[in-house]
């Protein structure tokens, strides 16, 4: 009996033994070493989209934030600022206009420039003294050179420079200011210094409405 007893106890052993052989023994693993486990691991049954590949990359990779320097836009750096000209009204045209009297107060020299066309020209009459360089039918008048453009137009070409003393201002009018505007920047692109230039921005309306001299158009229309 006491032989049959220790078989039973041998055999129960046995059986202890290999159930703790089937058993699996379960290892700490850390999170980071989990998270390594599962991005590396095949996936099975799914595709591999670039999607997916994207969002691992944005898991393991940290944000790159840019400094706010870097971001910045800088809106106005491409932009030329208009240059700034001065401003000519009424008085002052009629002040500096050449007088026929021998004690009128001496002004600064000016060089009145009548950019409207012929036509207009014709009907309206001009400012005295002023010269006709029309902006849209010569918008290339202040590039030429001396000779071309006295060729073109038959006068000299101004220049502020070759005046008596202080050098004079080219001052532009229009019919209401626009095209002096324009003429006058033009002028300043094609090397005129910015000192020099003027405009009237009240132009013919202005003169003829403040009852301004007018001198007869002597040119031709075309």
């Amino acid at each position: 009996m006491a032989s049959s007893l220790s078989s039973k106890i041998q055999r129960s052993a046995v059986v202890l033994s290999s159930a703790a052989i089937r058993i699996p023994t379960r290892s700490a693993v850390s999170p980071a070493a989990a998270l390594h486990r599962a991005l590396s691991a095949p996936t099975r049954g799914l595709v591999t989209s670039p999607h997916n590949r994207l969002a691992q990359s944005c898991i393991l990779q940290k944000p790159i934030l840019k400094s706010s320097s870097q971001v910045q836009t800088r809106w106005n750096s491409d932009e030329a600022s208009p240059v700034k000209l001065q401003e000519w009204g009424f008085e002052d045209i009629n002040a500096a206009l050449p007088s026929s009297t021998s004690n009128s107060p001496t002004h600064k020299p000016i060089i009145l420039i009548d950019v409207r066309e012929p036509a207009e020209l014709q009907g309206t009459g001009i400012i005295p003294s002023a010269v006709s360089i029309p902006l849209a039918s010569q918008p290339d008048a202040m590039y030429l050179t001396p000779d071309e453009f006295e060729t073109r137009f038959g006068f000299a070409k101004p220049d502020p420079t070759e005046s008596e003393g202080e050098p004079a201002q080219m001052v532009f009018y229009c019919k209401a200011g626009v095209r002096a505007k324009t003429a006058a920047q033009m002028a300043v692109q094609a090397g005129y210094d910015p000192a020099n230039i003027g405009v009237y921005s009240g132009s013919w309306l202005d003169w003829e409405r403040k009852g301004g001299k007018v001198e007869k158009w002597e040119g031709n229309d075309s």
